[in-house]
């Protein structure tokens, strides 16, 4: 059983006057759609355009709330690694990090970031028993050519799992040849028109904005039927009001029309609703993440797709602002998980290794940050309520001044309580003779026999070798 309640910013009402507040901007102030195609869709269905700025009305906008699936399924290549999102999932799902330029470890320091980083976070996140979700670029290698860059990370990321995957932004040439390669890797074409196997991660452009690539990859995932999550991350006082009821309103808004475009292209297409902006440091304009008034705003609008539009959510959750691993890490990330799990979170991202404000992912971080999320799935779990939890039979048949500790219902539940992965729980004397090992140190060793055990590739020997023939006609 879950727990009895989540976490609420506001009351209903509230919600109700935010949304009445969308449809308002929505009908005055309208959103910029870079890119005529978008505009010309959105004309079609009934909106008002003045260039590229272009007026939904509120018909428009509850249509496309109503068309968006509550639910669906997102296919694994390995169905057992297959997941439901949305309205009854059971718990909350994980992807990994996602932009960071940095690569880091206790061994080799800060860095930027390469091709075989890139790989070992991929087989990190395969391995791991936490994240649900694999794809999206850990960290940005800089060891590659620009030509046919989104080809070798795609291809890579097929590589080194069979778990669904999330992409990333591209033209409309780019989003279709990695459709094709995603296909030659399954071995059936045409399978993405029936099977919600990809989703794309897309930002509007704060303040109320669409820049031209994230359209034309809305455009094809949307075609296609993948799955779209508009993730808006507008700052308060700067893209956005410094209120967090005004910013909240803002990304509401930017985050609904990204929904209207994909409902009236394939209505029924799946979206995640994804609030994640911040509240920055505003004596220098700096993007933090360690604020606790930016997830005031965030779960607002994680109330809004709850409680009003019944949509799937998603939330940047393990974030922090630390250098290295220390105990800024450690308040900063689980704050950010609690209150984004606690808030009603489908999926959580940028939670995995991620610190220095998105800028460098840590190995040992992202082991650790898999303890500090297995702690909140447990904790999402609740307590069992049925009679025999209750346990007054247990309670009646030892007795004043007798042990539980021996009694058949604790020998029966013992091995199922929850127990960390990396932190220490032995005595003092015995962590001492072991060396005194620190956490990290502790992270490190994990880390590096998953990589030295995961597997060199996922794909089979002829779609390796169409798959390489692909991408060198391709570029």
């Amino acid at each position: 059983m879950g727990l009895a309640s989540k976490i609420r910013v506001v009351e209903t009402e509230v919600l109700k006057q935010v949304h009445e507040a969308t449809v308002e901007i929505f009908e005055t102030v309208g959103i910029e759609f870079q890119l005529q195609d978008a505009v010309d869709i959105l004309e079609q269905g009934g909106a008002r355009a003045e260039g590229h700025r272009v007026f939904i009305p509120r018909k428009m906008l509850e249509a496309a709330i109503e068309t968006a699936p509550a639910s669906f399924k997102l296919w694994g290549r390995d169905d057992k690694k297959s997941i439901i999102m949305g309205e009854g999932q059971t718990r909350v799902h994980v992807e990994p990090s996602n932009g960071p330029v940095f690569a880091q470890d206790i061994k080799g320091g800060k860095r930027k970031g390469t091709m075989e980083d890139l790989i070992n976070f991929y087989k990190l996140a395969h391995t791991s028993d936490v994240c649900d979700v694999s794809g999206a670029i850990p960290v940005e290698p800089s060891d590659i050519d620009s030509k046919g860059r989104h080809l070798r990370i795609f291809y890579e990321m097929i590589k080194h799992t069979d778990k669904p995957i999330r992409n990333n932004v591209g033209t409309y040439k780019e989003v279709k040849q990695m459709f094709d390669m995603f296909e030659i890797a399954v071995g059936e074409q045409g399978y993405l028109k029936t099977h919600p196997s990809i989703y794309v991660s897309i930002n509007p452009l704060s303040p109320l904005a669409y820049d031209s690539t994230p359209l034309q990859t809305i455009i094809t995932f949307a075609k296609y039927g993948q799955p779209v999550t508009i993730l808006s991350c507008a700052l308060a006082g700067i893209s956005a009001p410094v209120s967090p009821l005004g910013a909240a309103a803002l990304q509401n808004a930017e985050m609904l029309a990204g929904l209207v475009l994909m409902q009236q292209i394939n209505p029924g297409t799946p979206y995640i609703y994804s609030p994640s902006s911040a509240m920055p440091n505003l004596q220098n304009g700096q993007y933090v993440t360690g604020s606790p008034e930016s997830n005031l705003i965030n779960i607002i609008n994680l109330q809004l797709a709850l409680e009003l539009y019944n949509l799937p959510t998603r939330s940047m959750a393990g974030l922090t602002d630390a250098k290295t691993i220390d105990a800024q890490a450690g308040y900063e990330t689980m704050q950010n998980l609690f209150m984004c799990i606690a808030g009603g979170s489908h999926v959580i991202n940028e939670c995995l290794g991620v610190m220095d404000s998105i800028m460098t992912n840590s190995f040992e971080k992202f082991i650790l940050d898999e303890e500090m999320i297995s702690r909140m799935i447990r904790i999402m779990d609740g307590v069992g309520t049925s009679e025999k939890d209750l346990a007054l039979d247990v309670i009646k048949s030892v007795g004043p001044q007798g042990s539980f500790l021996m009694h058949p219902s604790t020998l029966a539940a013992c091995r199922g309580a929850w127990r960390p992965t990396v932190s220490s729980w032995a005595s003092y004397d015995k962590w001492e003779k072991a060396g005194a090992p620190d956490v990290v140190e502790t992270a490190n060793k994990v880390y590096l026999k998953r990589i030295a055990a995961a597997p060199d590739t996922l794909l089979s020997d002829q779609a390796e070798e169409k798959l390489q023939a692909f991408m060198a006609a391709a570029v």
